[in-house]
């Protein structure tokens, strides 16, 4: 991977040069791809002007006039004109402008599920609307909800950035579980999820009767992916081990079930056989009886818990995805109310964390329970699953993956 300074520089260069400029560049030497070409031409439903990419969805139409993509709304669901390749961590660029006001947007590491006869997207969407919310983050067709916490601050930023009647640059960088977005320079979204790791492009015409929205310098750098990696799969450990305590066996399906007993005072413990500095880790469960939680930047000690460090609590109440520090602190952090309302009794659920320097994200089915700086916190070390000991306690768990983040995926993630 290039460095970071060497990246920046050829991301200023490449803006000064983009419009003069009508060439594809390798994104395997780290350079942009443009994505759109110069020549003027029109999609229709029964020809593809330029190869790479299929037009979904509504009736709104799309062409190129002099090097620039036009998207005219049309009566139906929304539109898209989509990449056919699928793009993991990247920078994509971008001007705007709109040439009759209308709801428009972008989206990215998005999929495409057909629903009554319609075609539909799901997955992330930087959104684009003139009066609001412009690169604020829509989960479309997903979760349906915004994942930027609105404020009235972060309002007025977005009102402030975007300007009406004019060409507004936009800048999309995803690397791992970091998502953000700037309008011309303005920092606007700057988050951690966990939903998707790749998936197309897609440039939207919202449904309606009016509005017609054009795009210039469409351009994307593809950077090094990062990774989801199994901690167990195949009816193996794999990449953990496990102590000497309770059972942990790994059902015809895949689940992993994990058991203490009764008048054990020691937990159960499965744990990574590697240590981790900077990380995304989920894994779905479901408990049977008692509480378990998700160790992260944790060491080996000699103790009846085995493991001391951060905890992401697993549990039937409030507590889920709250941080507990064994040997330390105790709770950390908690949000008893989301949790509590966010958690399925009875069913699967997913916890999730995210570990950037002293950042720490956690999250339930989707929703984001914890978000703290805490220079206090361990800065590297070990994950496992715990099953509390002195009782019966049992859980089971699927998907347990972890997503290393080199230094370079951290130096982009925190610039």
């Amino acid at each position: 991977m290039k460095s970071f300074f060497t990246l920046t520089c050829i991301l200023g260069i490449f803006y000064i040069a983009a419009i003069a400029m009508d060439a594809v560049f390798a994104a395997d030497n780290g350079e942009f791809v443009r994505l759109i070409p110069t020549k003027s031409v029109s999609w229709t439903e029964n020809a593809k002007p330029f190869e790479g990419f299929v037009k979904r969805g509504g009736a709104a139409t799309f062409a190129v006039e002099g090097g620039e993509l036009v998207g005219k709304s049309g009566n139906g669901v929304d539109s898209f004109l989509c990449t056919e390749k699928k793009y993991s961590n990247f920078i994509l660029k971008f001007d705007v402008k709109y040439d009759v006001e209308c709801n428009s947007g972008v989206q990215f590491r998005s999929s495409v599920k057909t629903e009554n006869d319609n075609e539909l997207l799901v997955g992330y969407q930087c959104e684009i609307i003139p009066e609001k919310d412009t690169a604020n983050i829509f989960d479309e067709n997903r979760r349906n909800r915004f994942l930027t916490v609105p404020s009235p601050e972060l309002q007025a930023k977005t009102d402030k950035a975007f300007k009406r009647n004019d060409w507004n640059e936009i800048v999309i960088q995803c690397v791992g579980p970091s998502i953000k977005t700037w309008v011309n320079g303005e920092k606007i979204t700057d988050l951690f999820d966990l939903a998707s790791n790749d998936g197309i492009l897609g440039f939207q015409v919202h449904s309606g009767e009016r509005g017609q929205v054009r795009w210039r310098n469409i351009q994307i750098l593809e950077l090094p992916a990062t990774e989801w990696v199994s901690l167990y799969s195949d009816k193996k450990f794999g990449n953990v081990e496990t102590k000497p305590v309770g059972k942990w066996e790994i059902l015809e399906d895949g689940t992993l079930k994990g058991t203490t007993e009764k008048g054990q005072p020691k937990d159960g413990m499965i744990l990574s056989k590697e240590s981790y500095k900077n990380f995304a880790v989920k894994v779905s469960f479901k408990i049977i009886t008692g509480n378990s939680g998700v160790y992260f930047r944790a060491k080996e000690v000699d103790k009846p818990y085995w493991m001391k460090g951060f905890q992401c609590e697993i549990a039937t109440n409030g507590d889920t995805a709250g941080l507990w520090e064994v040997e330390g602190r105790g709770w950390v952090a908690r949000n008893v109310g989301l949790a509590k309302s966010k958690f399925k009794s009875g069913d699967w659920n997913e916890v999730g964390t995210v570990a950037v320097g002293d950042h720490l994200v956690t999250f339930l089915n989707g929703w984001q329970i914890i978000d703290i700086v805490d220079p206090k916190c361990a800065k590297e070390g070990k994950t496992g699953l715990q099953l509390h000991g002195g009782g019966n306690q049992g859980c089971l768990f699927r998907d347990y993956y972890i997503m290393p983040l080199d230094d370079k995926a951290v130096e982009l993630i925190k610039k």
